[in-house]
């Protein structure tokens, strides 16, 4: 994990790094060379962009997706489901509520995983394009989504079974969980939208 976190860091440097890099750049090829086909970042217009877009361009399908898997992996390792599925996977004595609320939880996800195909994979299924089609449609357009909601439901019902989950506050508290121990990730994430839009901007893509 430590080494996880080093490697981010050092990322997050590099990032940040070529992002200064940019801007300095941009200023001294639009400067020298006056009919490059470039915008500067330190004009009036790229200043202007970089306050007035940066939160569109943090806006989009990708930070849902880190926000959803977050939450989802949070309260799948504080409810126990992932211990549990460890322990069992590697032929591991369980306690018999562990075991029971595995077995459990193995069949919501079967029930889940069925429910899904049958809005997926039948003829004139609803999250079907209109032409039919499974890519691209509803259900490609909420693929994450509906992994994210699956992990939540199963570590729920694998944390009241097994007794992790006494009150809402322990759900509540374990669906927050995740987004502290992924912080780093939200980090690189704001780095790298800003590099690449800056980049966009700067080459007039």
């Amino acid at each position: 994990m430590r080494k996880a976190n080093n490697i981010l860091a050092y990322l997050m440097l590099v990032l940040a790094s070529m992002q200064l890099l940019l801007i300095l750049a941009s200023w001294i090829v639009t400067s020298v060379w006056r009919g490059a086909p470039l915008r500067s970042l330190i004009s009036s217009e790229g200043i202007r962009w970089f306050f007035g877009e940066f939160v569109s361009n943090m806006a989009s399908p990708l930070l849902v997706w880190l926000l959803l898997l977050s939450i989802a992996y949070g309260i799948y390792c504080k409810s126990g489901l992932k211990l549990g599925t460890h322990l069992f996977i590697h032929k591991k004595r369980l306690q018999f509520r562990q075991l029971f609320a595995l077995w459990t939880t193995l069949i919501v996800a079967f029930l889940y995983i069925l429910i899904i195909v049958l809005l997926s994979c039948t003829p004139h299924a609803v999250l079907l394009s209109s032409t039919g089609k499974l890519f691209p449609s509803s259900f490609s357009n909420s693929l994450v989504p509906i992994i994210a909601f699956g992990i939540v439901s199963f570590s729920i019902v694998y944390g009241l079974l097994s007794n992790t989950f006494k009150t809402i506050h322990d759900i509540f508290k374990a669906l927050s969980v995740g987004m502290v121990s992924t912080m780093s990730l939200w980090i690189i994430y704001i780095l790298g939208a800003q590099l690449y839009h800056s980049l966009v901007f700067v080459m007039r893509i």
